[in-house]
C-alpha cells in the first residue's frame, strides 16, 4: 500500500496549495487506503485518520475537527470540531477494547516477543465493523461540532446543524438538527429539490454557472438547466491526486502528476 509522507515539508504543501490541493490535514496521516482519490481543487484542514480512505470531490472545503474512512462528493463543507466516521467497538465481544481485532494498537504488540506477536496476530478475527465508509453527497453542509456514526450517508445537498449526532441515514436537502439527529424540514420544497437532484449542477464548476441568480433558487435553476440543455457548459473533470502521488508531491508534481480525472 503507497504511503504518504508522515511530515509534508512547508515547500510541498505550497507546491500543492498552487495546485488547488491545501491539504494540511495529510500531514500527521502517515498513509491512506489504497484506491483513495482527491480531485481538486479541494482543501482538507480536518485531520486524517492514519489508513483512512479518502475520496474527496472537487470544492470541498473540510475545514476542521478529525474524518476517518469517508466519501465526499464535491461542494461540501464541514465546519471546526466535527468528527466523521469515528472507530467502532465490539460489543457482544468479551472485550469492547480495539485490541482484540487491532493487536497493533499502539504499537503495544511490539512489546511481545517475536515469537508471540507473531501468533497473536495468526489468531486475530476480523471486526468488519470497525470503520465502514462515511459518504457525504454533493453539497453537504456539517456544521460546528457535529458528530457522524461512521457508516451513515448523507444525502446532497443536505445541512447538518451544529453539534446535532447523526446515527443514521439523512435524506438529500433535509436540515438535520438535535441529539439524536432528527429531520427539522427540507431545505426547499420538494419540487425544487426534484429539480435540483435532476440538475446534478455539481457536475459543473460553479464558476461557470455564475450567470445564475444563485439567491434565487427557482430562476438559479432555470439559467442552469437551459446552460446545461443547450450544451452552452461541459461536466468539470479536476486534476485527481492519490496516495502513490502524495507519497512524494515534490516529484510528482515536477513530472506533471496531477491527471484530469477520468
Amino acid at each position: 500500500m503507497p504511503s504518504i509522507a508522515p511530515d509534508l515539508t512547508i515547500p510541498a504543501l505550497r507546491a500543492l496549495n498552487a495546485k488547488g490541493f491545501k491539504l494540511s490535514g495529510l500531514r500527521d496521516a502517515r498513509r491512506l487506503a489504497a484506491g483513495s482519490r482527491i480531485e481538486g481543487p479541494t482543501s482538507i484542514l480536518s485531520t486524517v485518520a492514519p489508513g483512512a480512505y479518502l475520496d474527496i470531490g472537487a470544492f470541498c472545503n473540510l475545514s476542521g475537527g478529525s474524518i476517518n474512512n469517508l466519501r465526499a462528493g464535491r461542494y461540501c463543507s464541514i465546519a471546526s470540531g466535527v468528527v466523521i466516521g469515528p472507530h467502532e467497538h465490539p460489543t457482544n465481544w468479551l472485550t469492547t477494547s480495539r485490541i482484540a481485532y487491532y493487536p497493533q494498537v499502539n504499537d503495544w504488540d511490539d512489546l511481545l516477543p517475536e515469537a508471540a506477536a507473531a501468533q497473536v496476530h495468526a489468531k486475530k478475527r476480523p471486526f468488519s465493523s470497525s470503520c465502514p465508509l462515511t459518504t457525504l453527497g454533493p453539497d453537504v453542509w456539517i456544521g460546528q461540532g457535529a458528530f457522524l456514526k461512521a457508516g451513515v450517508t448523507v444525502g446532497a445537498g443536505a445541512i447538518v446543524g451544529a453539534r446535532a449526532t447523526v446515527l443514521r441515514d439523512v435524506p438529500p436537502y433535509a436540515i438535520v438538527v438535535g441529539t439524536p439527529g432528527r429531520v427539522l424540514r427540507l431545505r426547499f420544497p420538494e419540487a425544487v429539490v426534484e429539480r435540483l437532484l435532476r440538475s446534478e449542477w455539481w457536475r459543473y464548476s460553479i464558476y461557470d454557472l455564475f450567470e445564475a441568480p444563485f439567491d434565487d433558487i427557482e430562476r438559479a435553476l432555470d439559467v442552469i438547466e437551459a446552460r446545461i440543455a443547450e450544451g452552452a457548459v461541459q461536466a468539470y473533470a479536476g486534476p485527481v491526486a492519490g496516495p502513490a502521488e502524495l507519497a512524494d508531491p515534490e516529484a510528482a508534481l515536477d513530472a506533471a502528476f496531477i491527471r484530469a480525472a477520468s
